[in-house]
């Protein structure tokens, strides 16, 4: 059922095939992170897979064949409590992340984006950056609002 489910939900999502020119330096919308890997398929879902576990990340749900990976919401030091969000399709990596307000009562969250100066989000953007520094490679940012 699950993997019936989730292409339904991915389609919203673009192709990479589709991507907008992605930034060398993230801008203040940006909420995605593109990593451009040595690696392919399984071996990068795989790498993620690893990364988010040391990390602290349990796996709301997984999928070798999609190469897909949803993290539970987990609360970091700072206090905010963020989920994180892996598609590979090749050698490329995307990577976001959503974050979960007190007064949030859907549970649904709010996409991390780099935001501005007093935008709140540093700790957030910091995490989601810290775990693509880890998964190695040559990032690229955009703003999926954007498209």
């Amino acid at each position: 059922m699950k993997k019936l489910l989730l292409p339904l939900l991915l389609a919203g999502a673009p192709a990479f095939a589709q991507l907008p020119a992605l930034h060398a330096r993230p801008e203040k919308n940006d909420d995605t992170i593109v990593l451009t890997l040595p690696d392919e398929g399984r071996a990068v879902w795989q790498r993620a897979a690893g990364v988010l576990a040391a990390r602290g990340y349990t796996f709301r749900y997984s999928d070798a064949d999609l190469l897909t990976i949803s993290t539970d919401y987990v609360r970091l030091e700072s206090y905010d409590t963020i989920g994180l969000f892996v598609r590979v399709e090749g050698n490329r990596l995307l990577l976001r992340g959503r974050w979960l307000s007190d007064d949030d009562v859907t549970g649904n969250g709010y996409a991390i984006s780099m935001g501005g100066f007093l935008s709140g989000s540093g700790s957030r953007w910091a995490e989601l950056e810290a775990a693509a520094r880890e998964l190695g490679g040559t990032p690229g940012y955009y703003n999926s609002a954007a498209r």
